[in-house]
């Protein structure tokens, strides 16, 4: 908030008070000795135009003052000496005059100032929004190169450690390890390049299609066996807005499963009901300390993160030697529920 000016009319009746001082110092001069210089005392009626909102009253008020001073020599008696009166009078003037040029200047700087003054807070303001949507950027993009690259390069470390023992100068059969290596390296690519722009990302696929697809491919080499249960009207009632964060979500459930639970089974089930879809992510794995956990890492924060961004619930259960569950819920757009009956 900026203060309020200083000249602010609305807080200082100018022009009457400067009018009621000039009519009183005319007042003493007439009744005062010529030898004495009472009609200096216009300075203040200048002064106070300071605070005024129109330029143009500082030099009413100077002109003002400049005649009451040749009238109140006018108006004395005839028995005064002339030449004492006119170097008073002469001084008088010089001084009003100096003290409306001394106001102009101040004027001028202090509009100056409150322009200076408002633009430097709209330059803090636009750098300020500014360095808060590259501060968001950065986070967002934080977490899609751990939640997609990392993790998807880390299936296929998982698919590499399975097919090491095979011969590396067979010929490559489609639908075996190496094809699914390929395969998922080109994806990674294309991912990085609609990063920075080269690309656009590639068409998804229906929810369901998408979800099963990607536990299969991040759960087929481990030692964990998954059981997939994805209900197919989830096809085309989950919106590309909401679809992309909660497989983000998943992928890093079932990575964290993978490589740290030393589970012997898991669930991962995704159902709708009253217009709210489930997903759920479980093992029986030796789990972990909550506490110890939130410490660690990006992978839980990110999660939460994202489960914001769509208007999702995310939270887990975990302990140590009880296994995790990681359960999601978010409501379903009634734009996108219409899919289901097609």
């Amino acid at each position: 908030m900026n203060p309020e000016p200083a000249h602010e009319p609305r807080k200082v009746l100018v022009l009457p008070v400067a009018l009621a001082i000039a009519a009183a110092v005319l007042i003493i001069d007439i009744y005062t000795p010529q030898e004495m210089p009472p009609q200096y005392l216009y300075v203040l009626c200048i002064l106070l135009t300071a605070w005024s909102p129109r330029t143009q009253t500082l030099w009413w008020m100077t002109t003002l003052c400049t005649v009451l001073t040749m009238l109140g020599a006018a108006l004395w008696p005839p028995h005064y000496d002339f030449y004492i009166i006119l170097f008073n009078r002469s001084i008088a003037v010089i001084l009003l005059l100096a003290t409306a040029l001394l106001v102009q200047a101040y004027r001028r700087t202090h509009e100056q100032l409150r322009t200076l003054n408002h633009e430097l807070e709209a330059r803090v303001e636009d750098r300020t929004r500014d360095l808060s949507h590259a501060f968001e950027e950065r986070e967002e993009l934080n977490r899609n190169l751990h939640d997609e690259v990392l993790q998807s390069l880390y299936a296929i470390g998982l698919h590499l450690e399975s097919s090491s023992r095979l011969q590396q100068y067979g010929p490559i059969e489609p639908g075996g390890p190496r094809a699914w290596v390929l395969q998922q390296l080109t994806l990674v690519m294309r991912k990085i390049r609609s990063y920075i722009g080269e690309q656009p990302a590639p068409e998804t696929l229906p929810f369901d299609q998408a979800l099963s697809g990607l536990i299969r491919d991040m759960t087929a080499s481990g030692n964990t066996r998954f059981t997939i249960e994805v209900d197919k009207s989830l096809a085309y009632c989950v919106p590309a807005a909401q679809a992309a964060p909660l497989l983000l979500i998943v992928r890093e459930a079932l990575s964290n499963s993978v490589r740290h639970a030393q589970a012997r089974h898991g669930t991962v089930t995704a159902r709708r009901h009253n217009g709210v879809m489930r997903i759920n992510v479980e093992d029986d794995g030796v789990g972990f300390d909550p506490a110890d956990a939130k410490l660690d890492g990006h992978g839980l924060a990110n999660m939460a993160a994202r489960a914001r961004q769509i208007g999702a619930t995310y939270h887990f259960h975990a302990g140590p030697g009880e296994g995790v569950r990681v359960v999601i819920e978010v409501p379903l757009e009634k734009e996108a529920a219409v899919g289901e009956h097609r």
